[in-house]
This record gives C-alpha cells, structure tokens and sequence, in this order.
C-alpha cells in the first residue's frame, strides 16, 4: 500500500486558468486531480445561469472543457479527478462529462452527489424566521 497520496489542484474559481489541469497532469506526477471551484462568485454565476439559461445549467462549464483536455491522459497515467463543478447542478454535470468521454473513448467511472438543494425550502424557513 502506498502511503503517499499526491494531489495536483487545477482550480480556485470559476474563471482560472484552462490550461492549469493539463499543467498538473503533464507536471505530475499525481495520483489525483482536483478542482474547486465554488467560491461565493461562482455560486452566484451558477444560480443566475440557471435562471436566465435554463435547470440543466448551474454548474462550471469550463470544467468540461478541462475534462477534454485530460481525459485520455488521466485514464493512461491511472489519475482520479476529484471536482465540485457541479455546482447547483451536479446530475447535469456528470451527464455531459460522460458524454465527453464516450466521444473521446475514454472509460472513466463518473459519480456525483447530490441532495442538499434546500432552495424549495427557502419560503418555510424565511415563514419561521429563519
């Protein structure tokens, strides 16, 4: 078992550098890929594309031109990538990586989480003065 974990991040916002993924996996080496990407901003981006463009946004799309970029290295080289771009929309995320990776041909596990979405719930806890 190896005890060392090595952790490359690509990004602090939606917004940073495009080619900071490629930089880490061509830097490596890494075993894990991550990216975070949720800052107070880019929650508010989120919640506004999902107003103004639709309920399948709300997540970082650069993110996905990040996984174009990767992929096929990350499946060769046996890299994970760890990612919150799913923003507000984490199903809809993991549906277009894996449609990124059926055309690039590369067989990744995509996985997502998701249920702490309480904006339905919103009117009831401003109702009891929360």
């Amino acid at each position: 078992m190896n005890d060392v974990i090595r952790i490359g991040n690509c990004s602090g916002y939606y917004g940073d550098r495009l080619s900071a993924a490629k930089e880490m996996i061509d830097g490596g080496p890494i075993d894990v890929l991550t990216g975070d990407y949720l800052a107070e901003l880019t929650m508010a981006i989120l919640y506004n594309q999902m107003q103004t463009r639709g309920e399948n946004m709300g997540y970082v799309g650069t993110f996905l031109k990040q996984i174009k970029d990767v992929a096929q290295d990350c499946q060769q080289k046996n890299i994970k990538i760890v990612s919150n771009a799913g923003g507000l929309n984490p199903r809809s995320m993991a549906e277009e990586v894996e449609k990124i990776l059926t055309e690039l041909g590369v067989d990744l596990k995509v996985a997502y989480i998701d249920g702490d979405d309480i904006k339905d719930d919103m009117a009831s806890f401003q109702a009891d003065g929360e």
